[in-house]
Formats: structure tokens, C-alpha cells, sequence
């Protein structure tokens, strides 16, 4: 594909910092159109500024500069335009934008050459019903979560899958993540690392009232039903961004969406590679030396 117009989107809490300022250079001195939101174009100087509808329009491709949650906010509105992202990482950890700011133009010249390949990712949908009528919809790349308030009681609730039951428990909450989110929040309560090309929906319960609760693993294709059975306060979050507040008697209704987020990688990145630098694991051989003989 060839990238003529590039929407760079930014953190919207900050302003444009000299990294951002050097990759809207960048792309620019590779002869490509740059295009902004009207905060960061007022900023930089630029004469045109554009809506986010516009930006998506035009778009050939975005760069996303900025940790995961400005990936996770703006990939989220960006997809139903069908336009290609590229994450750049100016965050911490930084598990989905995976390009570092010190190999940004490296690595993006080699996407901007045709050297890359297209990792797609399922986004998941929620709807939020009370008394049979839907209330509140929302989009997650990451993670749906149904979680406490702030009274801090717990929240006993019944899943179903595909009209069949799974259990009741009560927990602070219960999350059903993509294969995408399992190396965010679903990992930091202890849910399995899962490659983004598995099609599939991980249910992980958060601080359950029970010893026996495990992590359960759906095909992507299924219908999650979820009954808020009793609780004092609650809310349903979409990746920690959007959330509504659920009461006791309210169902959840959770399925992956049509819609894909098409990620674009350097053709050297590697997902095991990314998680090996970010968990700090190590995949060396053994160096050990061998015993020496009396």
C-alpha cells in the first residue's frame, strides 16, 4: 500500500514534545502529507487542523504516538474507518505500541518502503441492558470488565455462554479480554499470555471468593451473557476508558465485533520478542559452565 496521507495522533493531555515534533519531520522529509487534530496543528503551527471523522476519512494511515492507552483510545474510533495503525511508544511499558521513539525512524522507514506486515486484531462489543432495554454500548481492544464501586462490596454475578451455564461467583469483578488485552489487565491478575493470532476470549475473574476459580478460554465466535445478581455499586468499563454504571437486575451481553484493527509491524518485529523484552525474560541458553572433573 502506499501511505501518500498519515494521520499522527498524539496524548491528548500534553502537548506535542520534541519526539512528536521529529516524527511529524520525519514523515514529512519522506514526502507523505501529515495531517492533525486542530489542538496539535494550533500547536505545531500548522495551518490546517482536522476533526477526529475528518482525520479518518483522509487517512491512508495513522501513527499513534504515545503509551498504550492513547493506542487503546484512539484505535478503538479509528478501526470503523478501516484505516492501518502504527503504535509509537512514548509510554512505559508499551506492549502494543511497539515501535521505540530511539528506532522511530528506522523502523518506519521500513513500513513506509512496503517492508511490514499486517497483525488484525478483533475488537469486542458490549451492551448493557436494563429491565430489556439496552442502555449503553461500547467498544473494547483490550478488556470488558464489570467491577466494584467504590463501597468496595463485591459482586456476585451468573456468565452463559452460548445460552449454556458457567458458574456464579462472586469476585470484584469478572473481565472477558481479548487475545490483544491479555497482556494488560488480565495479566496483572494472573491470566495466561496469549498470542494475538488466537482467535479467542479469555473470562478471568478478579479477587474471587472462591480457591477453586481458573481463567476459562472461549472461541471467539461466542455470545457471553452476564446477570448482575447483587451488588452494592458497579460499573462496566471497556478498556478502563468508557464505563457506565450497572445495577443489580442488569444483564451484559458481550461478542467480538465485525469490525478489525489492522496493526502494522516492521517485518523484524516479533510478538515473543516484545513480550521477552517487557517481562525482562530470559531466553538465553544456560551459561552455566561445566563442572570441572577431579
Amino acid at each position: 500500500m502506499e501511505f501518500e496521507t498519515i494521520a499522527v495522533f498524539g496524548r491528548r493531555d500534553t502537548n506535542p514534545d520534541e519526539e512528536f515534533k521529529k516524527l511529524v519531520k520525519f514523515l514529512k522529509s519522506k514526502g507523505r502529507k501529515v495531517i492533525l487534530d486542530k489542538r496539535m496543528a494550533a500547536a505545531l503551527n500548522e495551518k490546517d487542523g482536522y476533526t477526529f471523522e475528518e482525520m479518518g476519512e483522509i487517512a491512508d494511515l495513522a501513527i499513534i504516538y504515545g503509551g498504550d492507552g492513547t493506542m487503546l483510545g484512539v484505535s478503538r474510533k479509528i478501526a470503523k474507518y478501516e484505516v492501518p495503525v502504527i503504535g509509537v511508544n512514548a509510554g512505559h511499558l508499551g506492549f502494543i505500541t511497539d515501535i521505540t521513539s530511539s528506532a522511530m525512524e528506522k523502523e518506519l522507514s521500513e513500513v513506509l518502503d512496503g517492508h511490514y506486515y499486517i497483525d488484525s486484531r478483533r475488537l469486542l462489543g458490549g451492551e448493557l441492558y436494563r429491565n430489556g432495554e439496552k442502555i449503553f454500548t461500547g467498544t473494547a481492544l483490550n478488556e470488558v470488565c464489570l467491577f466494584r464501586g467504590i463501597s468496595g462490596g463485591m459482586v456476585e454475578f451468573k456468565v452463559a455462554v452460548n445460552k449454556l451455564p458457567v458458574c456464579i461467583q462472586r469476585a470484584d469483578g469478572i473481565m472477558f479480554s481479548t487475545a490483544t488485552g491479555s497482556t494488560a489487565y488480565a495479566l496483572s491478575v494472573g491470566g495466561p499470555l496469549i498470542s494475538p493470532a488466537v482467535p479467542c476470549i479469555l473470562m478471568i475473574s478478579v479477587a474471587t471468593h472462591t480457591l477453586n476459580d481458573r481463567p476459562v478460554i472461549f472461541a471467539e465466535d461466542s455470545l457471553v451473557e452476564v446477570d448482575a445478581l447483587d451488588l452494592k455499586d458497579a460499573a462496566l468499563y471497556f478498556d478502563m476508558q468508557e464505563f457506565n454504571e450497572v445495577l443489580q437486575g442488569d444483564k451484559i451481553l458481550i461478542k467480538a465485533e465485525d469490525r478489525t484493527l489492522h496493526i502494522l509491524h516492521p517485518t523484524s518485529h516479533s510478538f515473543f520478542d516484545t513480550i521477552n523484552k517487557k517481562l525482562h525474560w530470559n531466553m538465553m541458553p544456560s551459561t552455566r559452565s561445566t563442572p570441572s572433573k577431579c
